[in-house]
């Protein structure tokens, strides 16, 4: 935290700087901001450590940590004309090597020749749900983060690829329609001791959205095709036995080759009330196992103030014994307070109770005798954007 810190602060001090001075020098052609989040977990488990996705290869142990939610974001739009723009974006946070080194999230290009036609090329955020094309800016919801049961075992950040948006009114409601195409890489870490790199190199999918008076639906679909390979120490020890082929082996025990993503979800925003509610299942289509996730949300915000409730859920349905330990069965339940000090600048705080029946993919460095039980995470975080 204390590397941390300073370096948030020189990026933040120094992003504002450029934001006047390139929009100035290029008449508001070019459009600077930003986006972070300090954040601060207290956990009080002693058996495991706990991650805010599977990407993150260790987690938040007993105590403090700042580890698993703090990230800064830089942003670039560009006007070229009304017709076409651009955006570019690239965030610190820390993910699947293991450090925050910067990753370019979000570097596209935008065609969109009348409000009801919309064409993208280039690095693209995947936004499977209502909510995950804005997970990582944590000033965009009231959370201290996106519901880790539902949210943590998603299994791409962007794609590489194109997608196609067409909109049209109905009376005062709005129906429209996203198509996607392209490609990906990614590592999930199964355990301590296992990892998956995905090279996916097939994916598409749409989602149809509904929009009406204070309600927003969506209902989405993912197919994702992947060649997959295996490291960590447990793959190295598979890889020394004579004639034995490692890939072959865990793609038999986790069938990650072929998924499928289906995803329907509900939001409610009259005002001051806020209501969300979303449901995804993961289908690994090869051994016929398939991970259901949700959450509710309630927000309510008075003035300033916004306190919020949320309940989410995770379940692999597998028939086998789960020869990898990585299935998942776990609920929370966590409520919260947001406090916006500023157009530009929220502090919140929440305490989740998490029951785990089966820890999986989402606790490092668990021991060998824990099979879950109850967990008491309390947070703190500082979101801005600039």
């Amino acid at each position: 935290m204390k590397r941390i810190l300073p370096l948030l602060a020189v990026l933040l001090w120094t992003g504002s700087a450029d934001i006047q001075a390139q929009t100035r020098f290029l008449d508001d052609r070019v459009t600077l901001s930003g986006f972070g989040t300090l954040g601060l977990l207290h956990s009080n488990q002693e058996h495991a450590d706990f991650v805010r996705d599977i990407g993150q290869p260790k987690g938040a142990e007993q105590g403090w940590s700042s580890r698993i939610d703090t990230r800064l974001g830089l942003q670039a739009d560009i006007r070229f004309d009304e017709k076409l723009t651009g955006v570019i974006q690239g965030m610190s946070q820390y993910h699947s090597s293991g450090d925050f080194s910067p990753e370019l999230m979000l570097a596209f290009l935008r065609y969109s020749p009348d409000p009801g036609f919309q064409f993208r090329v280039g690095r693209l955020g995947w936004d499977v749900d209502l909510v995950s094309d804005s997970r990582y800016v944590g000033y965009a919801y009231p959370w201290i983060r996106p519901p880790v049961d539902h949210f943590g075992v998603l299994q791409l950040t962007y794609i590489d690829g194109a997608d196609v948006t067409f909109k049209r009114p109905m009376g005062s409601d709005l129906i429209w329609a996203r198509f996607f195409t392209g490609r990906t890489n990614s590592r999930a870490y199964l355990s301590d001791e296992l990892y998956a790199n995905f090279d996916a190199d097939h994916i598409y999918g749409g989602h149809l959205n509904y929009e009406t008076g204070a309600w927003r639906f969506r209902a989405g679909y993912t197919r994702i095709e992947s060649d997959v390979d295996y490291g960590g120490t447990l793959a190295d020890q598979v890889a020394q036995i004579p004639g034995f082929n490692t890939r072959r082996f865990f793609n038999a025990a986790t069938g990650f080759e072929q998924l499928e993503v289906y995803s329907v979800g509900a939001i409610y925003n009259p005002g001051p009330l806020q209501l969300q509610a979303i449901w995804n299942r993961d289908i690994l289509i090869r051994n016929e196992i398939w991970v259901d996730s949700a959450f509710v949300s309630a927000a309510w915000r008075f003035n300033d103030l916004s306190p919020y409730t949320v309940l989410s859920a995770v379940r692999t349905h597998d028939d086998r014994d789960d020869p990898l330990n990585s299935n998942i069965e776990q609920r929370t339940w966590g409520v919260g307070l947001r406090y916006d000090v500023a157009n530009d600048l929220a502090i919140k705080t929440q305490v989740d109770r998490i029951h785990t029946h089966s820890p999986g993919l989402l606790w490092r460095n668990t021991d060998d005798s824990w099979n879950g039980g109850w967990s008491t995470m309390v947070s703190l975080g500082l979101d801005f954007i600039f």
